[in-house]
């Protein structure tokens, strides 16, 4: 992956006079013209650079790693890609082209992998189950999408088999995948992505299931399944384990209520035990719907990031970028619907979804352009 360039304009040459031998009684006047400041007073035909401050100093060698993140995504037949089934396979079908190039301009683009990709096993005794055909998995592909996470109460919907088919199907896809695998110690792996001497860093563990709900395998000493955090220990050490080796931490819990914008406490306690434990950042999923979005010890957590490509419902949604230059981030929201199977922008989305997110996340400010900071 590649580097892209933040270019800077040089700042403009400032216009210099040249001296000149003029006679003693001019010798005065000239002093004087010396001493008034110059700048602008001549059209120079380059547009000048804004005065940079001492502490943000002009590095034309500077780089920016773009994360974009989004939130549950289904190839299950009668789910989010029919539109994109009947089209070929094409998920051009079913994306706005600037939703689209976004995901795939990104350095790492993540989604949350909310199905079983097998031609095997029996859905488990419970009230929806995805399986998605091994045909499907080139969508991720065209999505750009090159790291989901399978901790989620759906992608061990159809048993043993049919998960230990979908980690050969990413791996055969070139797609990486967190918080579930072979055994506990692959769940529990962070996954990283290392960009010259810069590693980021992804968690991912799942508490999603409700009552007596059948839950997903959980990943044993050599049993292959989910790290779940219903009890936080094991998750809360694979974030330790993180910030030990990368410089950025991303967790990705799936968590909270369906359908529902109301935060459960438990969410609030662990993201802050998250960050605490190391994470530089919390993104969850499962609700389903947009929740809030907060800053915690400088720290940005998205409660759920919602559906994105995931039904026929209509539903607003976003992609999450972290834009890291130099070491640093700033928070950016790129607003989008769901509707009939396809993830569409437009100015009126746009400002419809920015209204939402600003109802929902009272302690931040978002700017015209969808960028995050703490009020």
């Amino acid at each position: 992956m590649e580097y892209r360039k933040n270019n800077r304009s040089q700042i403009a040459e400032k216009p210099r006079f040249r001296g000149i031998k003029i006679g003693l009684s001019l010798v005065l006047v000239l002093v004087l013209v010396l001493a008034i400041p110059v700048y602008g007073m001549f059209d120079t035909g380059t547009q000048q650079t804004p005065a940079v401050a001492d502490n943000e100093p002009i590095d034309e060698g500077s780089t920016t790693i773009r994360v974009s993140l989004v939130g549950d995504v289904c190839f299950a037949d009668g789910w989010g890609a029919d539109v994109a089934h009947a089209s070929g396979g094409s998920v051009a079908a079913a994306f706005s082209p600037d939703i689209l190039a976004h995901m795939r301009s990104a350095d790492i683009c993540y989604a949350n992998h909310e199905f079983a990709m097998s031609d095997r096993g029996e859905p488990l005794p419970k009230m929806y189950t995805f399986c998605a055909s091994p045909a499907y998995a080139h969508y991720w592909n065209q999505l750009g999408v090159n790291l989901v996470s399978l901790a989620n109460n759906h992608a061990y919907d159809y048993g043993e088999d049919a998960f230990l088919d979908t980690l050969s199907i990413l791996k055969a896809n070139g797609v990486r995948y967190v918080g579930g695998g072979l055994d506990l110690a692959e769940a529990m792996t962070p996954v990283c992505f290392t960009f010259g001497d810069y590693t980021i860093a992804f968690v991912a563990a799942d508490r999603g299931q409700k009552g007596d709900e059948v839950r997903a395998q959980a990943a044993g000493e050599n049993l292959p399944g989910v790290l779940f955090c219903f009890d936080d220990e094991l998750f809360l050490a694979a974030v330790a384990e993180a910030r030990e080796i990368a410089d950025y931490v991303i967790a990705l819990p799936h968590w909270g209520t369906e359908e529902s914008v109301v935060l459960e406490p438990v969410q609030i306690e662990l993201a802050r035990k998250l960050i605490d434990a190391g994470a530089d950042a919390v993104v969850g999923s499962h609700p389903h719907v947009l929740q809030t979005i907060e800053f915690y010890n400088g720290k940005l957590i998205a409660y759920s990031l919602g559906d994105f490509w995931f039904s026929g419902d209509t539903t607003q949604t976003l992609i999450l970028d972290i834009e890291i230059t130099d070491g640093k981030p700033i928070f950016r929201i790129i607003p989008a619907l769901l509707h009939e199977q396809k993830v569409l922008s437009t100015p009126e989305i746009s400002d419809d979804v920015f209204a939402l997110m600003r109802q929902l996340s009272p302690d931040i400010e978002i700017d015209r352009n969808g960028y995050l900071a703490p009020r």
